[in-house]
């Protein structure tokens, strides 16, 4: 059952109007025989992130003939920088870059029917035996938007409002209906790579865990320019089982730039981390000390609440036989792990952060702690993830 109130239905009108009041553009011969790989580059810019998207489609200009000649890369555009309504542009050797589909009215790129049809649209116009998703805007984890606490569902990735403007005032995506949305497509992604800050995380994980074989992304925040597109293009395309090369090679960009803390899990290993982490949460009182733990945001923000490293709350909290034994499958579950010393965080003001305390047993993965009297522990209670540790 679906409730919206009037702002809520009037976001929901436009996403309808979208969907029906398309034009699409044939200029792309769609594949005779499946292509190996399509990758979606999923840009929500319609908030304060979108100048660096005209940045960031620059650098998959200068190198989209990387791009293997049995695969492509579609962009799907919303930026408030344009008057241009969202566009799905492809990318690929042969054809170069092509423009296939635009929509007559402004969709709210969160929306899941309009996230849906997007999709639909690319893999009927671009089938292929496997896809890849990069997930490109702010984000926030699993954490709700802070005005919108126990008042609506959880909102975590994602910025639009519906206006094209830069404001980041407007409707965000929640993970759940992110999971779900791409177990719809009736395919099981090769990687959903999250170009956005905070989403490396285990209530994260744990909720795409049945929808694509890898979780890349940063459990901190990461420099405004995003992934470096033309470094990593040939990454976008390689193995599955080579799909952590993304996270490789976007830290090694920054890794004497402005730092960075990213990771790739393997989500077909995140039951048996949850399993592993069970008993040990179920030892805790209900709120645990967080002194010394890792943390990935400046303890003073009011903005966002904390985000604390799973390997390292682990360590802080029990006996180093019992850290050694979890931490086996912590690796088998998020084996390539990277982190600078420090970062630069616009929370702290563009200065460094934090820096890395805990570096012999950081996850690089992060997990929400409930602490006595904050009002998102009822909240967290509700995900996945927590209901998993407390079975």
């Amino acid at each position: 059952m679906i409730f919206c109130n009037f702002a809520d239905m009037r976001h929901c009108l436009i996403a309808l109007f979208a969907l029906l009041l398309v034009a699409c553009h044939d200029d792309v011969e769609p594949a005779a025989t499946p292509l190996k790989r399509v990758v979606v580059v999923y840009i929500m810019a319609e908030n304060s992130l979108s100048s660096f998207a005209s940045n960031d489609l620059a650098e998959i200009r200068r190198r989209y003939k990387a791009i293997p000649d049995s695969c492509r890369l579609v962009v799907y555009l919303d930026n408030s920088q344009s008057d241009q309504k969202p566009t799905l542009i492809s990318f690929d050797p042969k054809n170069g870059e092509t423009v296939f589909y635009k929509y007559k009215v402004d969709p709210i790129s969160t929306d899941s029917a309009a996230m849906q049809q997007v999709l639909s649209t690319i893999m009927q116009r671009q089938p292929a035996r496997n896809y890849g998703l990069v997930m490109w805007s702010h984000g926030s984890g699993w954490i709700p938007q802070q005005n919108a606490v126990m008042k609506r569902p959880q909102r975590t990735i994602g910025v639009d409002n519906g206006e094209n403007t830069t404001s980041n005032k407007g409707t965000e995506m929640e993970i759940t209906t992110l999971a779900n949305v791409l177990k719809q497509t009736g395919v099981r992604w090769d990687y959903v790579f999250f170009d956005a800050c905070f989403m490396q995380c285990a209530e994260v994980a744990y909720e795409l865990r049945d929808a694509a074989a890898w979780c890349i992304g940063s459990p901190a925040e990461i420099p405004c320019d995003g992934a470096p597109y033309d470094v990593i293009m040939p990454n976008l395309f390689a193995d599955v089982d080579s799909a952590w090369t993304i996270a490789r090679d976007y830290f090694g960009y920054y890794r004497y730039r402005e730092g960075l803390v990213i990771s790739a899990a393997r989500l077909s290993e995140m039951e048996a981390l949850a399993e592993a982490t069970r008993p040990l949460m179920a030892q805790l009182d209900p709120y645990p000390a967080v002194d010394g733990i890792q943390r990935y945001n400046p303890a003073n923000t009011k903005r966002k609440p904390e985000y604390y490293d799973l390997g390292s709350a682990i360590a802080k909290w029990h006996s180093a036989d019992d850290y050694a034994l979890w931490r086996q499958a912590m690796e088998q579950a998020v084996p390539f792990r990277y982190a600078t010393s420090n970062w630069y965080s616009y929370m702290n003001g563009y200065g460094e952060y934090p820096p890395v305390i805990d570096p012999d047993h950081i996850a690089c993965l992060s997990t929400y702690i409930p602490v006595e009297g904050r009002s998102l522990n009822d909240y967290y209670s509700q995900t996945a993830w927590w209901k998993k540790l407390r079975e």
